[in-house]
C-alpha cells in the first residue's frame, strides 16, 4: 500500500491543495493491477482529508478491494462553486482533482472505475457532484449525507452545523438553490430521466443519526423515480465510529466483491 501526500496549485480555488491518497500497491490481496479504480472521497463540515484518513480504515480497504482513494479538503464549502470568491469547489472535485490525479498516478480513466463519496457535508457534495458530472463518476457513496439543510424559509435545520449566513453563501438563497445543481432532489429527478447516465448510489446512515429521516425520504424518492439506491443502516450515530463500520458495505457496493 502506498500512502501519499500530494500538493499542487488548484486553478479552480486559486490556492495550494493537499490531497491524501492511498494506492493499493504491493499488498497481500493484489488481484487488481494498475491502472486502479479510484474513489474520490469528500470529508464533512469542519473536517479535512488528513483527519478523515486518520479516523478511517482507507488504507486497509484500498488494499483489500484494489481501489485507490483520494481524499480532498472542502473547507466548509458544501463542495459547491462560489463564483464571486473564485472558489469553485464543485469543479475542483468534479473535474480538476480527477484530471490532475489521473495525470500523475496510475489511475483508470474509465467512468466505470471512477467513483465519488463522502461523509455528512461530503456525502451531500458527493451526491450533487456525482449527478453534475455523470460522465466522470459511475457510482456515488453517501455516508450520513447532509440532506434537508436548505429550506424555503432560509432557516437551517436545528442540527445543521453551518450558520444561516454561511449556508446562504454556499448554497445560495432558496430562489438560487431551487432547480440548480445544488438542489439534489431536482438534480436526481433530472438524472433519473436518463437512467443509463445516472450514477448508481449507496446511502448509509446510523439509526440514531438525526439525519436518517431525510436520508430515508431521499431513498424513497429514488424508489419512486425507478432508480433505487443501495441502503445500509445499523446502530450508530453521526460519527466516525459508524462511518468506519459503513465502509465495508460501501466498498462491496463499489467493487461487487463480497470480501477480499
Amino acid at each position: 500500500m502506498a500512502y501519499l501526500h500530494m500538493n499542487f496549485r488548484s486553478d479552480c480555488i486559486s490556492r495550494s491543495v493537499y490531497p491524501v491518497v492511498f494506492l493499493p500497491d504491493l499488498n497481500l490481496w493484489r488481484d487488481v493491477e494498475p491502472p486502479y479504480p479510484a474513489l474520490y472521497f469528500l470529508p464533512g463540515y469542519s473536517g479535512g482529508g488528513l483527519e478523515t484518513a486518520m479516523f478511517s480504515n482507507f488504507a486497509l480497504f484500498a488494499m483489500r478491494f484494489g481501489v485507490a482513494v483520494v481524499l480532498a479538503d472542502g473547507e466548509n464549502s458544501f463542495y459547491t462553486d462560489d463564483e464571486q470568491r473564485g472558489a469553485l469547489f464543485s469543479r475542483y472535485v468534479g473535474e480538476e482533482l480527477v484530471q490532475v490525479t489521473r495525470s500523475v498516478l496510475p489511475l483508470s480513466h474509465r467512468r466505470e472505475d471512477t467513483f465519488i463519496g463522502g461523509i455528512s457535508m461530503g456525502g451531500y457534495g458527493a451526491l450533487i457532484n456525482g449527478l453534475r458530472f455523470p460522465e466522470t463518476f459511475s457510482k456515488i457513496v453517501m455516508l450520513s449525507p447532509a440532506l434537508g439543510f436548505k429550506t424555503p424559509d432560509e432557516n437551517p435545520r436545528p442540527d445543521c452545523p453551518s450558520p444561516k449566513g454561511e449556508l446562504i453563501a454556499t448554497l445560495g438563497t432558496w430562489a438560487e438553490y431551487a432547480g440548480s445543481y445544488r438542489d439534489y432532489l431536482h438534480a436526481a429527478a433530472e438524472a433519473a430521466k436518463a437512467p443509463e447516465n445516472c450514477p448508481e448510489m449507496f446511502l448509509a446512515c446510523g439509526q440514531s443519526d438525526p439525519l436518517i429521516q431525510p436520508a430515508k425520504e431521499f431513498a424513497a424518492r429514488m424508489e419512486l423515480l425507478h432508480k433505487p439506491l443501495t441502503w445500509y443502516e445499523a446502530a450508530g450515530g453521526h460519527d466516525h465510529t459508524f462511518w468506519k463500520q459503513a465502509l465495508l458495505p460501501a466498498f462491496r457496493f463499489l467493487t461487487g466483491k463480497e470480501d477480499a
